[in-house]
Formats: structure tokens, C-alpha cells, sequence
């Protein structure tokens, strides 16, 4: 599953959730209905949702969006605004088989875009299949941030935001 214009990350779509669209290409809109993505639940393991975090940190700053572990249990802030204070943080917890469901607009990458990021990027799609959690070894770090910041959204200073969110992980 992709945000639009964004990184692709793999998971199962919680019960009963559709994508509201399909993305093809990195640069091109996807079609929605309505004009309107819709949030939806991916269930990841904790490894994938840590890095989801830590890239949902970078491109949108750790005082709009920010992800806490408090052990086992992810604390999501993200009400910059201070809109809702009193439902902060959106908190997840693991299930029965240690996923954690992460709730965003996300779009389905179609199987040509798939087989294009895995030719591109197989060995950051390889970790992102595995459990090694984010900033366990520097060579993850680079791989990672390469898949990271290879799409249309990515601003000039995404890789050091990427290295920024990794410090704020491991405080």
C-alpha cells in the first residue's frame, strides 16, 4: 500500500477496507472518486510501522505528526493544531498476531508498480519484508533512505529529515 506520491509500505488492509484507488506511476494522479482519498487501516508489523513513523516524521515534521513507543503500545500525535486535545495521542496496540494498524489515505500500488519498486529497490523492500527495526545498522539507514526519498513528494532536505526522525526513534 502508498500514500499518494509517497513511499510504498507492505501490510494486509484491515476488515473490510478498500482503497479508494490505485496508484500506477509515481507522477500521475490517481483517479479517486470524489476527489477525496480516503482513510483507510493497514495492519504492518511492528518493524513497517516504525518506519512508516519515521518517514511520516520527516516529510511532515515532528510537530505535525509524530509517532511514540511506549513498549509494545504506539502513541500517534498528530493534532498540531491542538484541535482535539482531549483525543490525543490515537494510541495502537498490537493484535492478536502483533500487527499494528496504521490509519491514513492509503492507495494500492498496481502490480506493474510494484515489480517497478522491486526492481529499483530490492533491497530496501527485502528489510521492509524482514523485522529489522529502523537505525539497527547504518547500511539499513542508507538503503532505507534511498527508497525513502526516491519519489515526486520528496523535498531537497527529506534524507537529513529521514536521519532526524531516526534520532527522535531511538531517544
Amino acid at each position: 500500500m502508498a500514500f499518494p506520491f509517497k513511499p510504498a509500505f507492505p501490510g494486509v488492509l484491515a476488515r473490510g477496507a478498500t482503497p479508494s484507488a490505485t496508484i500506477t506511476s509515481p507522477t500521475d494522479s490517481p483517479n479517486v472518486p470524489g476527489g477525496l482519498y480516503a482513510d483507510i487501516g493497514l495492519r504492518c508489523r511492528r518493524s513497517v510501522a516504525q518506519w512508516i513513523g519515521v518517514y511520516l516524521q520527516s516529510f511532515y515534521g515532528s510537530a505535525q505528526i509524530r509517532y511514540e513507543w511506549r513498549g509494545d503500545i504506539l502513541a500517534i500525535h498528530d493534532d498540531p493544531w491542538d484541535e482535539h486535545p482531549g483525543e490525543q495521542p490515537h494510541l495502537v496496540y498490537p493484535d492478536a498476531d502483533g500487527r499494528y494498524e496504521i490509519i491514513e489515505p492509503w492507495l494500492r500500488a498496481s502490480d506493474q508498480r510494484a515489480a517497478e519498486l522491486a526492481h529499483l529497490h530490492p533491497d530496501a523492500l527485502a528489510i521492509l519484508a524482514g523485522d529489522e527495526l529502523p537505525g539497527a545498522a547504518p547500511e539499513t539507514t542508507s538503503v532505507m533512505a534511498a527508497y525513502l526519498c526516491d519519489h515526486p513528494g520528496a523535498h531537497k532536505r527529506q534524507r537529513r529529515l529521514l536521519e532526524a526522525a531516526l534520532v527522535d526513534l531511538h531517544r
